[in-house]
């Protein structure tokens, strides 16, 4: 990697290891991961079910930390780090929006976002969910689609300003048709608010404008 690249990198881990012991079975759920992802882009981390894929995104969004490597963020090792700088980072820079909506339930769409905010501003949450295409501000969790859910969530990942999305398998519980639209609209997001996008999936149809692609499988990245 030169100079410019570094410079540009947001994210960064190198030789990841994430190991677990259940009962006298020892379980590498990551194994030796050296990859990046650069401010701006649109990533995606692609592989079959039980691959490594949600842990490796539970450990770039400093969920988990690894059994052995370096995160990086911004050229910072995470590993050093307090857990009150983390929990800083997590609530100002990361923005995670996973398969299942985890929308509050007894809340309409516009709480559900003035909630997480750091200072608590409707207007803003209206303009947000109007981006993610979104205009029925009162409606609860239990009234909306599936895509509308996931839209909402998507929406409450950026509350904070934050610059880094985060989604593990956001289109799991989508059909076809729902699932494109929520991808295109992460494009859309990607392109006009410079995010930096990851996301999980196992799914085969992936979009030709995605920056970069990881596949990954037993707990390994595939060398490309």
């Amino acid at each position: 990697m030169n100079e410019a690249e570094k410079d540009n990198t947001h994210f960064e881990l190198n030789e990841v290891w994430k190991i677990y012991k259940n009962g006298d079975k020892i379980v590498h759920a990551l194994s030796r991961i050296n990859c990046s992802f650069t401010r701006g882009s649109f990533n995606i981390i692609h592989g079959p079910s039980g691959c490594g894929k949600s842990t490796m995104i539970r450990i770039i969004g400093l969920l988990e930390t690894p059994t052995m490597g370096k995160v990086l963020i911004n050229g910072e090792n995470t590993s050093n780090l307090s857990q009150k700088k983390r929990n800083s980072i997590m609530r100002n820079k990361i923005g995670l929006v996973f398969k299942g909506s985890n929308l509050i339930p007894i809340i309409n769409a516009v709480d559900n976002l003035t909630l997480p905010m750091l200072h608590s501003d409707n207007n803003k949450a209206k303009e947000l969910l109007k981006k993610v295409g979104f205009t029925d501000y009162n409606k609860f969790p239990n009234e909306m689609s599936v895509e509308e859910e996931q839209r909402v969530c998507i929406a409450r990942a950026m509350v904070n300003n934050h610059s880094i999305i985060l989604l593990d398998e956001p289109t799991g519980d989508l059909h076809t048709i729902e699932s494109d639209n929520i991808i295109e609209l992460l494009l859309e997001l990607n392109q006009t608010q410079g995010l930096t996008m990851i996301l999980t999936t196992n799914n085969r149809r992936l979009p030709q404008s995605v920056n970069n692609t990881v596949e990954m499988i037993d707990g390994t990245i595939l060398k490309k």
